[in-house]
């Protein structure tokens, strides 16, 4: 997200820059410290500005680059173990998934973004239980989230660039609201349930199974999913479709793209309202909301990094396909109870040959749960350029083997030890 959502990362940092304040906590890359609110927005903003961050499809929304974040801030300015902050993060992602998968799809029909509308109330619980507050300073801190959150999903239709400042602001919301709770500010009750309360305001109905079942026996974040490509989640299905097709063409040496003559895409409708829209990207923003673009570029390419959001650069095999491709809503691809969110790809060939592929689940997923050596490629594409090869297998071996009683430091100290046994005086060293 440093490196792909530039222009809004450098407006928000001068901002907070100008702002000032107290020394409390680590921002990536930034040498001075910053107040722990506006550290958590601008961690969060970066962690979501490629869109390469975890999600849950039950909840329709990305978790970690708010919940960790505001953790990681406050986390830093406490001085606990990292048991702490995994039992706090755990926390988070309770309260962000229960209450989101419960308002879904309303929340999503009505216009909201649930990774800023539910993330306010996951960052209030999780750092009200990192800063030991008891049951009733939990509820507030929980309820004078509520009473903030906010986040519109338009920025999927336009103006992508500001989309993390969804995450950014429920990560600073979710600290404030556990500060103020620990100073016993009272706040309003049955904030959830009221009938001016969150879910009448954001949902017509509400899954009280997704919400209760399970609740304090199974942990829903063992439910994430993490994504390959720097894309919605909706076009994963599409790129992992197209990938299987391309490689039985290579297979039968007749992969060519001109031979293409029609890419028919059915896929669930909520993805076209998201990532339907764009058929012609004009920006790195536009290109991660394109169904289109996707199957193209994975067609022509073989993959989809990074580097492959450069609209400008893109080879002009890859507008060809373009104007091959057309979707078609198919309700059957979704299926919320089964946790289906897939797509059938159908390609027709010049000469009459048709082949098709059905993924119902993205690789990430389910059986396809990422391993430590994917993470460990993910993680190298993610930081090429920022960081060397060498730092960021340091990184994933520190994940590896977090101790739980050691003391968390910040965000960026997490890597100091090591950074200085490959020969770097400290972090920014790197």
């Amino acid at each position: 997200g440093y490196r792909v959502n530039k222009q809004f990362n450098r407006v928000a940092m001068s901002i907070i820059k100008e702002e000032g304040g107290a020394e409390q906590a680590s921002i990536l890359f930034e040498k001075k410290k910053y107040p722990v609110g506006n550290a958590a927005f601008m961690n969060a903003a970066y962690a979501h500005g490629a869109d390469m961050d975890d999600g849950n499809r039950k909840s329709a929304g990305h978790i970690g680059t708010h919940v960790i974040s505001s953790v990681f801030a406050l986390g830093e300015k406490l001085g606990v173990t990292w048991k702490d902050i995994i039992v706090a993060i755990n926390v988070g992602y309770e309260f962000f998934n229960r209450i989101a998968g419960a308002a879904q799809p309303g929340l999503y029909n009505k216009g909201f973004h649930s990774t800023g509308i539910a993330g306010a109330m996951a960052c209030g619980a999780a750092c009200a239980k990192l800063m030991r507050l008891d049951r009733c300073g939990v509820y507030n801190s929980v309820s004078l989230s509520a009473i903030q959150s906010s986040g519109l999903i338009i920025i999927d239709e336009s103006g992508q660039s500001c989309k993390p400042i969804n995450p950014a602001n429920a990560a600073r919301i979710g600290i404030l609201s556990a500060l103020m709770a620990e100073k016993g500010l009272l706040s309003s009750r049955n904030p959830l349930e009221s009938k001016k309360g969150w879910f009448h305001a954001f949902t017509d109905h509400v899954d009280e199974t997704i919400l209760l079942r399970g609740l304090g026996v199974d942990f829903t974040i063992g439910e994430s999913y993490l994504k390959l490509y720097p894309t919605c989640r909706h076009t994963h299905c599409c790129i992992d479709g197209v990938l299987k097709i391309r490689e039985r063409m290579n297979d039968k040496n007749t992969f060519l793209p001109n031979i293409i003559e029609k890419i028919e895409v059915y896929i669930y409708p909520s993805a076209i309202k998201s990532a339907g829209i764009i058929r012609n990207p004009r920006s790195q923003e536009e290109a991660k909301f394109s169904i289109y673009y996707a199957i193209a570029v994975a067609f022509n390419n073989g993959d989809f990094s990074i580097e492959d959001l450069q609209v400008e650069k893109a080879d002009p095999v890859i507008n060809n396909l373009l104007a091959k491709i057309e979707l078609v809503p198919d309700p059957l691809m979704e299926d919320r109870a089964c946790g289906i969110r897939g797509a059938r790809i159908k390609v027709v060939l010049g000469d009459g040959e048709i082949l098709e592929e059905t993924i119902l689940i993205p690789k990430g997923e389910g059986i396809g749960a990422l391993d430590w050596n994917d993470l460990q490629i993910k993680m190298h594409a993610c930081s090429y350029g920022i960081v060397s090869e060498e730092i960021s297998k340091w990184v994933i071996n520190r994940c590896m083997n977090i101790d739980a009683n050691e003391t968390f430091g910040s965000v960026m100290s997490f890597f100091d030890k090591d950074l200085r046994l490959l020969g770097y005086k400290d972090q920014h060293d790197c």
